[in-house]
């Protein structure tokens, strides 16, 4: 037998007192049109079986400051509706036979939804959601087998059980300062987005299905036409090439340390401003930053609306990526903040990953080719006393460390291969907040 081919909507809408009843009613009557409900539940610990009269005395009760939720239930597929402090969200499940049949319905909503209050939207194969978000190794043997779980990367979750890091997985569900950022089948995006993204990234991204501008700024882009296909070789490499080019993942990441490889976009960010910079090769499509040789930068300014855009051949200098400048020490400066807390190899992986990357850095620089190249490494108190030194001289066999010096808050080290030599500074996280606090006052 065939299993039953399931999908999932999500919608992410402002939370305003006008609109919360009317979303509200308008999730149930699009549930009742999806599904055939038998009972729904709420947060108020309410489980009866489905009645309008009941779900509609249920939806007047929400007050406006209130957090919860409900849900509409039908087997195994459950559409809920969310709110929360400042946004409502909705969930729906259904078959693809019954997306078939009322499709146009479906994309209206979703469209209509966006273009008014939206903020957020995607709609993909629960499969395929479940593969790439869910982290508990229990939870994962209901779909996978065990010998395919050990081969996954894996993390230490907040209470200490080894969990996967889905971080590593191009379906993952990143949250951004409230935010979610994700790639699967399709996917709107709000004017919220293009604070921390500009919107002509989305526009202009490559190998996608289709890009949709709708009203009110809103974009949909679709990567793929079958959304049960995402198992294919090639709509991984579409699902993760799409991640990579808008670069959410060097944003922001949840396992500590990130995800060990280079960026194919890089943003700046002030209060009032945003900057660019698209990573592109000799064909104009995105790559990683050490192979770029075509660049397109982009300026914006939110205070006066100020938007500006450059496009260039060249080659990377070494302050790239090295950007801070110490003239009075002759350095070119980088830093990384890394938690290793969730580890399971207490860091090893991102201490060699940095070191080595940073120091074969290989970029002309005659303002400062003789400055020497440092990585400083912000890191919890605890790993500076416990850092694994002769795992990583091992594991970086052809560097020799030298200079090693240690202090109260502080380790340091020469990593030398050749005539390239890169300073590795080890300094405490609390050191990072101190300063930043001061560049605040």
């Amino acid at each position: 037998m065939v299993p039953e081919r399931k999908m999932m909507l999500r919608l992410v809408i402002k939370r305003e007192r006008e609109n919360e009843k009317e979303e509200a009613y308008d999730w149930s009557v699009l549930t009742r049109i999806l599904l055939v409900p038998e009972f729904f539940q709420s947060s108020r610990q309410i489980k009866e079986p489905y009645t309008l009269v009941k779900l509609k005395q249920a939806l007047d009760e929400i007050d406006d400051r209130e957090i919860g939720w409900l849900e509409i239930i039908e087997r195994d597929f459950v559409c809920r509706f969310e709110f929360g402090y400042h946004h409502l969200q909705v969930d729906y499940q259904f078959t693809w036979k019954i997306f078939e049949k009322n499709e146009s319905v479906i994309r209206n909503y979703l469209q209509t939804k966006m273009q008014k209050h939206g903020i957020f939207a995607y709609m993909r194969s629960v499969e395929e959601y479940l593969y790439h978000n869910t982290q508990s190794i229990d939870e994962r043997l209901t779909f996978e087998s065990s010998q395919m779980i050990d081969k996954l990367p894996k993390i230490k979750g907040s209470d200490g059980q080894v969990i996967v890091d889905c971080n590593q997985f191009p379906g993952y569900d990143l949250m951004v300062e409230g935010r979610c950022f994700t790639s699967c089948w399709e996917m709107y995006y709000s004017s919220y987005y293009y604070r921390l993204i500009p919107k002509e990234i989305f526009l202009e991204v490559q190998q996608v299905e289709k890009i949709t501008q709708f009203d009110n700024q809103v974009i949909g882009i679709q990567l793929y036409r079958d959304p049960f296909r995402w198992q294919s070789e090639t709509n991984l490499k579409f699902q993760q090439y799409y991640r990579d080019q808008l670069g959410f993942d060097h944003l922001s990441w949840d396992n500590g340390v990130g995800l060990l490889k280079e960026p194919f976009v890089e943003y700046a960010y002030t209060k009032d401003s945003l900057q660019s910079v698209q990573y592109q090769n000799h064909l104009m499509q995105p790559t990683e930053k050490k192979k770029a040789t075509f660049f397109v930068t982009r300026n914006y300014d939110f205070s006066t609306y100020d938007y500006k855009e450059k496009r260039a051949r060249g080659v990377l200098n070494r302050q790239a990526f090295f950007p801070w400048v110490d003239e009075n020490h002759s350095q070119l400066i980088c830093y990384k903040v890394i938690d290793p807390t969730f580890t399971l190899d207490n860091g090893i992986d991102a201490y060699t990953y940095y070191i080595n990357e940073y120091l074969n850095v290989e970029a002309p620089d005659e303002m400062y080719r003789d400055y020497l190249t440092s990585l400083r490494i912000y890191v919890p108190t605890k790993f500076l006393s416990d850092f694994p030194m002769e795992e990583i001289s091992d594991r970086l066999s052809t560097i020799k460390f030298k200079r090693i010096r240690k202090r109260k808050g502080r380790l340091s080290f020469d990593a030398v291969q050749g005539e390239k030599r890169l300073r590795v500074v080890l300094l405490d996280q609390v050191e990072l907040t101190g300063n930043l606090l001061m560049q605040k006052n």
